[in-house]
């Protein structure tokens, strides 16, 4: 099968958002040893100050690495301490594309069901506000072409959670595009992300896409609101037409 100009693109883009994300950690990562390189080899100072802060970025890592290995496990109580405290730490990350990457790697391995999980609301807000200015477009192609599941209905929600929210933010090419996905990714989704998908799409796109979306219109005896609204035009020229 040909791939379509905007599936050619998702997957160009895909690739762009990996290399982008696993530079972002390589950086933040090495952040510290670029400061060491920046500092006088010689100099006491430089040992004393460095060397805290390479100790501080491992120990960062660890924290991070521990914390999508406790998301990763099932959980008696999903609202206990060691899964909020690991959430935390993920959603404290300031460079986005590592918060991005390590977010979406703990929602892709974490077992709990979305409508089960008192976290998935953060997990949500957290992703939600990752997307500002340019950033929108791209994320919105990372959620078209996002393949693990539970990563993409997070994805899906956050996007529903910003259309809602901060519908100022969307130009108008992005709220048409974000509508044109949202109808491709309605049906692909669990219940809950659809409603979310249904309601954000009211807000951006009007009441007739998201009445479509949940199957109205098709039946001979439903109406939607542009159909409604001729008749009524129709009705209200008749009596001038009369007289």
């Amino acid at each position: 099968m040909q791939a379509t100009p905007r599936t050619t693109k998702s997957r160009a883009w895909l690739l762009l958002v990996v290399a982008t994300v696993g530079a972002g950690v390589a950086v933040w990562a090495l952040a510290p040893k670029s400061k060491q390189q920046d500092e006088d080899p010689g100099s006491e100072s430089s040992a004393s100050e460095t060397q805290p802060a390479s100790a501080t970025a491992e120990v960062d890592l660890t924290r991070l690495r521990r914390a999508i290995e406790v998301l990763s496990r099932a959980q008696a109580d999903p609202a206990g301490a060691d899964r909020r405290g690991a959430m935390s730490d993920l959603l404290s990350l300031n460079d986005a594309p590592s918060k991005l990457t390590m977010l979406l790697e703990a929602a892709a391995a974490d077992p709990t069901a979305p409508d089960k999980d008192p976290l998935w609301p953060d997990l949500i807000q957290g992703l939600s506000a990752i997307w500002q200015g340019d950033g929108i477009n791209s994320g919105m192609d990372l959620m078209f072409v996002e393949s693990r599941p539970r990563a993409r209905d997070a994805l899906v929600s956050s996007f529903a959670k910003l259309a809602l929210e901060r519908p100022g933010e969307l130009s108008a090419p992005q709220r048409q595009k974000l509508t044109e996905y949202f109808i491709d990714l309605h049906n692909r989704v669990p219940a809950l992300q659809q409603r979310e998908v249904e309601v954000a799409a009211r807000k951006i796109a009007g009441n007739d896409v998201a009445d479509l979306m949940q199957g109205k219109g098709m039946a001979s005896d439903e109406e939607l609101e542009v159909q409604r609204d001729y008749k009524r035009s129709l009705e209200q020229k008749q009596p001038v037409a009369a007289q």
